[in-house]
């Protein structure tokens, strides 16, 4: 537990700028590392931040204000999910065809929550913009 409520800590607040479509899954992920201190300058060699343990909530809405939820994914519904063993420090987005196409194009606002316990705390914000899909499928 100690180890995971500090990496709960160390999360930076990640601003992302998504476009998927509305006859596509939404599949996307972000990888979290740490900077090891010992002057390696690419953070893609950097180690990654271990992600187990922590919960995951995503909401998405026409704007901040707004009541109306009209996206949600969780890691306990698997949209929202943990990489596999090396890859533990990648945070997945999975929302299926599905849940997408109930949507209509336009753009919309989100944000992450990570949580251990009883701490909470925003990870991500999106600004997320769904376009009108060509291709439609039944």
């Amino acid at each position: 537990m100690a180890t995971t409520f500090t990496n709960i800590l160390a999360l930076p607040l990640v601003a992302a700028l998504i476009e998927t479509g509305t006859n596509e899954d939404w599949i996307d992920s972000i990888k979290y590392t740490v900077d090891p201190g010992d002057g390696t300058v690419m953070p893609e060699n950097w180690p990654q931040l271990d992600l187990r343990g922590i919960n995951f909530e995503m909401e998405i809405r026409r704007h901040a204000e707004d009541h109306e939820v009209i996206l949600t994914a969780t890691t306990e519904a698997g949209t929202l999910a943990i990489g596999a063993p090396p890859n533990y420090g990648f945070l997945l987005i999975n929302v299926p065809l599905h849940d997408i196409k109930q949507i209509f194009a336009g753009e919309y606002v989100g944000d992450i929550r990570a949580s251990v316990g009883e701490v909470v705390r925003v990870a991500i914000q999106i600004d997320l913009t769904i376009i009108e899909g060509v291709t439609k499928s039944p």
